[in-house]
């Protein structure tokens, strides 16, 4: 009998462990929220466990199971949460770069960057694609200089 009430302390104190470290690393929001959901059947089913009787292998099946959907979900927040980080900083560089043109007085009717992943992991602008009447010497000079985009990598789309 108390070897049975030890392997349920441990089971629930393992799915505990688990479900608290899989919250950690999950970022706010609907990612969070899903796993709080499967995080509360795991607890359930561990606390119900002595009750329910089920076999050893089926709970390790089942909670093998919630652990690989907590990772999917885990790495799915992630991969989105890296996605929303690189629209952001692609926006901002564009802006930079048609306040720059505005500074100078180069005409500029749009601008886009191009970003590229690190290995030392961040995101850097690699290129950009510029539109207005005319290449301004000025605004390239001033993109290579800040961003480090070289005048080989921006190009420019001259409008009428």
């Amino acid at each position: 009998m108390m070897g049975l009430i030890g392997s349920w302390v441990r089971a629930l104190t393992g799915a505990a462990l688990l479900c608290t470290m899989a919250l950690a690393l999950c970022p706010k929001g609907a990612p969070r929220r899903v796993l709080n959901s499967a995080a509360a059947c795991v607890m359930a089913l561990a606390l119900l466990s002595p009750a329910a009787k089920p076999a050893a292998e089926d709970f390790a099946r089942a909670f093998a199971q919630y652990s690989e959907d907590a990772r999917e979900i885990t790495d799915s927040a992630e991969a989105a949460a890296g996605s929303y980080e690189r629209r952001v900083i692609e926006s901002e560089l564009e802006a930079y770069i048609m306040d720059g043109a505005e500074g100078l007085d180069a005409e500029l009717s749009g601008a886009s960057v191009t970003l590229r992943w690190s290995e030392e992991g961040y995101w850097y602008p690699w290129e950009c694609r510029l539109e207005g009447p005319a290449a301004n010497a000025e605004l390239s000079e001033l993109i290579e200089a800040e961003l480090g985009i070289p005048e080989a990598r921006q190009y420019w789309e001259v409008s009428a």
